[in-house]
């Protein structure tokens, strides 16, 4: 007789662990599956980048590395893209695209609008401060980018900004930010150590120079050293916006 058939053990009885049986069914029920791992796509592999990044830093990533931390071969990374300069472009338009402004522009004054986008970008690039490099060395001009200066660019025609005006606020904005974010790195001197002492801060350090020859570094030591990189991004951010408010009436006095 073919198809399924019980099977017997040595005293006739049958064999309960047979495929099918009741107990069969049952020893299946608490067998986990094998996981699987997700599918390889062009996301994945940014995201996995932007991860190992972060956590390893820049300098560390590699197709080989990249190939290790999404548990695949290089052979498969690059049916994607072209090599790893490929993906740096990538991931850093992808961080780019985090940035988002908390509210909607309409009825939001030019000042307001240029506040959260930089505050926004600041805070993706802290959250990413190996990528801001990247940025840093070319233009980003990735789909991510290109919506956000089309964005701020929009606003500011809308608002009254002339052509050139507008556009080396967006440009000088933009530097600012980056600026901010690449000086992060000194703010560990002013609480930690300083070169080769790690008991050093740099306010002792403007504190122990010759007050003759440094008389205002002695003096401002503590002014100079105890501000947060925000409060100071903030500060030269509305130093910046008050400077742009002011060309601005300057353009719109009449002539003469």
């Amino acid at each position: 007789m073919t198809g399924t058939q019980a099977h017997e053990t040595g005293d006739g009885w049958q064999d309960l662990r047979a495929p099918g049986s009741p107990a069969w069914w049952a020893a299946r029920q608490g067998r986990e599956e094998p996981s699987r791992r997700p599918p390889i796509t062009l996301d994945r592999i940014v995201l996995g980048a932007l991860a190992f990044i972060d956590r390893e830093g820049l300098a560390a990533l590699s197709m080989r590395n990249l190939a290790a931390e999404l548990q695949t071969g290089t052979t498969t990374l690059y049916r994607y893209v072209a090599g790893k300069d490929e993906v740096l472009v990538l991931v850093a338009d992808a961080v780019l695209g985090e940035a988002q402004l908390l509210r909607p522009v309409d009825g939001l004054g030019w000042r307001e609008v240029l506040e959260e986008l930089a505050r926004s970008m600041r805070r993706v690039l802290s959250a990413h401060p190996s990528v801001a490099t990247l940025l840093a060395t070319a233009i980003p001009v990735g789909p991510n980018s290109l919506r956000a200066r089309e964005l701020a660019l929009g606003v500011l025609r809308e608002r009254g900004f002339d052509q050139a005006l507008a556009a080396d606020v967006y440009t000088a904005l933009a530097h600012q930010v980056f600026a901010s974010i690449l000086q992060e790195s000194t703010n560990d001197f002013r609480t930690g150590g300083l070169g080769a002492s790690k008991s050093l801060t740099l306010r002792d350090f403007y504190r122990s120079l010759p007050a003759e020859q440094f008389p205002q570094l002695v003096e401002l030591a503590d002014a100079l050293t105890s501000r947060t990189g925000t409060e100071e991004f903030e500060f030269g951010l509305q130093c910046f916006l008050d400077g742009v408010e002011l060309r601005l009436r300057r353009a719109a006095e009449p002539e003469g």
